[in-house]
């Protein structure tokens, strides 16, 4: 499977750089800087080599709010108690996840006071209620942005967390692919949001949850506050990635930055000849313990026979 998605990756460099670029496993041995799209808090604050960067909402920016089409803003506009966003993203099919979990979103989302915009996929549900509004895709960064917004019901991916936050709203997670377990866990630590199984999922704790998320301050104070940690930085992502690329290019690629086990063989960078040095010390050491006790054993055994004989 592996040699697969490498032969796949290099037809498409090959398609869109040429032919002569060099094979990809060369490529990555020649790598002189990481761009991360996160921020470190939502990374556990590891150390990294100093050319891996850490940006964090690049596709995000202060740019103006743009409107909304005009049949989603009358729908918003027209909520009394405000609205809910529910999406899962693009690569959660909600036609492809189990039909009595569906329900349980339409049920509850039919029973609150709250308008709700629902990005779903396939056939739209009979007798759906007024207060809910389908489409395939919502301007999402805009609906986060909108003062009515009181919670985003999301599947947990990373560029919706990102948008999430940047817009200062709380959250509630269904994950189910790849690291939206991991985001989901962060939500939870830095409390602004909740975390629910999809196959735990009830209609008790659906309605206790969005009840719950948009009644307690703390999830909306928390998301702010997070905001403010994120953003409170002397460049905008966009403008460390164009100096850091700069920086490279001044320096010929700043190989000065790399560390020393850039490149190194899993043998070289576990160290499995010290490894196997050591084992086999601790293996002599245990042999050489073996061999005096047999002999020790052995000369008092023979003493006490002596000693018998005698």
């Amino acid at each position: 499977m592996y040699n697969d998605h490498v032969q796949y990756e290099n037809e498409v460099l090959k398609r869109l750089f040429g032919s002569e670029i060099p094979d990809i496993n060369e490529l990555r041995k020649n790598i002189r800087m990481v761009f991360l799209n996160v921020h470190p808090i939502w990374d556990f604050n590891r150390p990294v080599p100093p050319n891996v960067i850490y940006l964090g909402q690049m596709h995000l920016q202060k740019e103006r709010v743009k409107k909304l089409p005009e049949e989603i803003e009358l729908f918003v506009n027209s909520s009394v108690h405000g609205f809910i966003y529910m999406s899962f993203g693009s690569n959660v099919k909600l036609s492809s996840l189990p039909q009595e979990k569906i329900q349980i979103f339409s049920k509850i989302f039919s029973e609150i006071p709250y308008e709700v915009l629902w990005k779903r996929d396939g056939e739209i549900p009979v007798n759906l209620s007024q207060n809910i509004k389908i489409s395939e895709w919502f301007p999402q960064s805009t609906l986060l942005r909108h003062p009515k917004i009181k919670l985003f019901i999301t599947q947990g991916g990373l560029q919706s967390t990102d948008e999430a936050i940047f817009a200062g709203v709380p959250l509630i997670v269904v994950p189910c692919l790849g690291d939206q377990w991991y985001n989901a866990e962060q939500y939870v630590r830095h409390g602004i949001g909740r975390k629910l199984e999809l196959n735990n999922l009830n209609e008790k704790l659906l309605k206790e949850s969005i009840e719950d998320v948009i009644h307690n301050k703390s999830y909306r104070e928390n998301v702010k506050k997070l905001r403010q940690i994120i953003t409170d930085q002397p460049q905008t992502s966009l403008e460390k990635a164009v100096w850091w690329t700069e920086y490279v290019l001044r320096h010929k690629g700043a190989k000065h930055l790399m560390s020393p086990a850039a490149n190194l063989s899993w043998l070289e960078y576990y160290e499995i000849n010290f490894v196997i040095f050591l084992l086999g010390i601790l293996f002599l050491c245990i042999i050489s313990i073996i061999f005096i006790l047999r002999l020790l054993v052995t000369f008092l055994f023979v003493r006490d026979i002596k000693i018998k004989e005698n």
